[in-house]
């Protein structure tokens, strides 16, 4: 079993989870660089706007793909094992990157800019040429992933840290380079993003293929084609759901009270916290990896249990005290309208950095255990949960700020009380609990 590997000290699982963690914090980096190069050139408020819709169009075709990561790292255990996932992704990237195409080349490229979303003509105009520009961006992503598996379980996180750090690199370089050629700022946004997760795609293969003639060469332990396909669909599905949960929110901010101020709160307080949160985004791949090699489940729990702590922590001493005037009063420069809607959301928000760790917690045990059916069930009960509260505080009267936060606090807490069960029902194991390792 699991515990009767030996137990890692504290700072060997930060020495692991470190890299992960400061990946998504450079990530989440990424997009303030792009728009902070497009307010340098022609029309910013067009381009911010037309780079802003193509990039959700973007990451809501490429979603289906971000679960690569954490499929590899489950099921990369043999020769075989990587050459039948290995086929898989690259038809599950062609088939996106296949719709991406259609959607980006084509009439419907207008079809859903201007008649679903309703982008108006003069950003539509700068909309579509970036789509286009974008579409590197899906294989790319579905290739990086996937690579990146191979590496955490070769121990080797810092090497993912350092393929992020070669992305944001090429990411503002290419910044520079286009706002230094006065591109148009949409199309160069997508042009930087394109090339930054290629250079990145690139380098981690590099990185992941001698790791990967390391791995044994037995047969594929019963995996099959339709084993991962069962495996991967309802986390393609699990990940499509949290983006169109992004939309909810902006639509249940809309319709509540105060819309104006809460739209334009929102980004502020829901950036900041996601922000705060980025270390607790790298548990799932994290404990898919090292839950047993760390020496039981109990082990792995209470560094995740505290890291989140430790993140809301953070969070709480900013919106709680005058260093929440500082950010969003002195750096951000709100109204003070803005900046009171922003501390409300930030502080009605601060438990969502240890829901969220929890959360990657116990999907990362599901997954581990192949049962990601209860990842996306619980995912569906998120978003259910969230229409609901969205749908009430609006018909309340509530401030949309607050409507969407208290929504966000109450959809998580929801979605990590049904994982919790599903882990000690399925699982075996009470993970969150101290006495998980005796079993």
């Amino acid at each position: 079993m699991a515990d009767a590997a030996p137990s890692w000290p504290t700072a060997r699982l930060v020495a692991y989870w470190l890299p992960l963690a400061l990946s998504w914090l450079m990530m989440a980096v990424a997009q303030p660089v792009v728009a902070a190069g497009i307010s340098r050139l022609g029309h910013p408020d067009v381009h911010l706007a037309a780079f802003g819709v193509t990039l959700d169009l973007a990451v809501l075709i490429e979603s289906p793909i971000i679960m690569l990561f954490s499929a590899s790292v489950a099921l990369t255990r043999t020769q075989a094992a990587y050459r039948l996932l290995r086929r898989f992704m690259l038809i599950w990237a062609g088939a996106l990157t296949a719709l991406f195409t259609v959607v980006a080349f084509t009439r419907l490229s207008d079809v859903v800019l201007a008649g679903l979303i309703g982008v108006p003509p003069a950003v539509l105009a700068e909309a579509k040429p970036a789509l286009r520009w974008l579409l590197p961006w899906v294989p790319a992503i579905a290739w990086r992933r996937f690579y990146q598996g191979p590496l955490l379980l070769a121990n080797a996180p810092r090497l993912i840290g350092y393929g992020t750090l070669s992305r944001l690199a090429a990411l503002t370089g290419t910044v520079l380079l286009g706002v230094a050629a006065r591109l148009p700022g949409a199309t160069m946004g997508a042009i930087a993003l394109s090339a930054s997760v290629v250079v990145e795609a690139v380098i981690i293969t590099l990185w992941a293929l001698p790791r990967v003639r390391q791995l044994p060469p037995g047969p594929s332990g019963g995996l099959t084609s339709a084993a991962i396909v069962r495996f991967c669909l309802p986390l393609a599905a699990t990940d499509l759901m949290r983006v169109i949960a992004r939309p909810m929110v902006t639509a249940g901010i809309a319709r509540a009270a105060l819309p104006g101020v809460s739209l334009a709160a929102w980004p502020v307080a829901n950036g900041f916290m996601h922000l705060v949160a980025a270390g607790v985004m790298a548990f799932q791949e994290m404990v898919v990896a090292v839950q047993e090699r760390a020496g039981g489940p109990a082990v792995v729990t209470r560094f995740v249990l505290w890291t989140g702590l430790g993140c809301t922590a953070v969070l709480a001493l900013v919106a709680f005290t005058p260093l929440v005037d500082l950010y969003v009063g002195r750096i951000i420069s709100l109204s003070p309208p803005l900046r009171d809607a922003t501390v409300a959301g930030l502080r009605t928000m601060v438990a969502l950095p240890w829901l969220l760790g929890l959360r990657n917690l116990y999907r990362g045990a599901l997954i581990a255990a192949h049962r990601t059916g209860r990842v996306q069930q619980a995912m569906a009960a998120h978003l259910v949960v969230l229409g609901i509260v969205l749908t009430l505080g609006a018909l309340a009267g509530g401030p949309g700020i607050l409507v969407a936060a208290w929504a966000m606090v109450l959809a998580q807490g929801v979605e990590v009380l049904l994982l919790l069960g599903f882990v000690r029902g399925t699982v075996g194991a009470p993970v969150g609990l101290p006495e998980a390792a005796g079993r």
